[in-house]
């Protein structure tokens, strides 16, 4: 364990890309002690109706890696002429190296060590707003513990949904149900490169917070 305070495991806490170590193994000891953390997120009526599926394989690791890129490509061709500077993202500090670093974990993904795809039980489409933040706020938080449990052991991940995409694909796969689970994202699972983070570019409290009414 690194050690942190709670505020330094909170504020630098990362996605990792290109400091991601895919040349040394994690072992699947570890990867469940980080779920068993991650678990203890509150997830709806406590119903436990997730499921959490670890691809060590590295066979299936590439495959699914292939999924992930190709996901990628329909997202990008999805997007027509807002690309390069008229991308919404490009706006944002330090773009270039995001774009950099996506690049990176595009070309090295199949190289991780594990991934981790998070499910839950049933699916969204038609689902009213208080359904659909009920089913996705059943997981998400416990999504995020993990990735704070990897950084306290000096692991990381990447938050991507490129896959989902081709999530039909991923199903064919994994052997994932087609009519009862919904994929969450893919996150690869490594040690880091170093375990020096720091905190990073976000907007200020006084520029998205109101007290009491909305503030544009």
């Amino acid at each position: 364990m690194l050690g942190l305070t709670p505020d330094e495991l909170l504020t630098t806490t990362r996605t990792v890309r290109k400091r991601l170590d895919f040349d040394r193994a994690v072992s699947r000891e570890l990867i469940s002690d980080c779920l068993e953390v991650a678990f203890q997120a509150p997830n709806g009526s406590n119903m436990n109706t997730w499921r959490w599926l670890v691809i060590d394989d590295p066979a299936k690791v590439a495959a699914a890696a292939g999924i992930y890129n190709g996901g990628l490509d329909d997202y990008i061709a999805s997007l027509g002429d807002a690309v390069g500077a008229n991308y919404s993202g490009a706006r944002v500090p330090r773009s270039e190296q995001i774009g950099e670093s996506v690049a990176y974990l595009r070309e090295n993904m199949h190289r991780s060590p594990a991934l981790l795809l998070p499910l839950f039980s049933g699916r969204s489409e038609g689902a009213n707003v208080f359904f659909q933040a009920s089913l996705w706020g059943s997981i998400l938080q416990a999504t995020w513990s993990f990735f704070l449990a990897l950084r306290a052991r000096g692991l990381g991940s990447a938050w991507t949904t490129g896959h989902l995409f081709r999530e039909k694909e991923m199903a064919e796969l994994l052997e994932i149900p087609s009519d009862g689970y919904t994929q969450v994202g893919l996150f690869p699972i490594a040690y880091t490169r170093g375990t020096e983070f720091k905190p990073a570019y976000r907007k200020p409290v006084s520029e998205v917070v109101g007290w009491n009414r909305f503030e544009a």
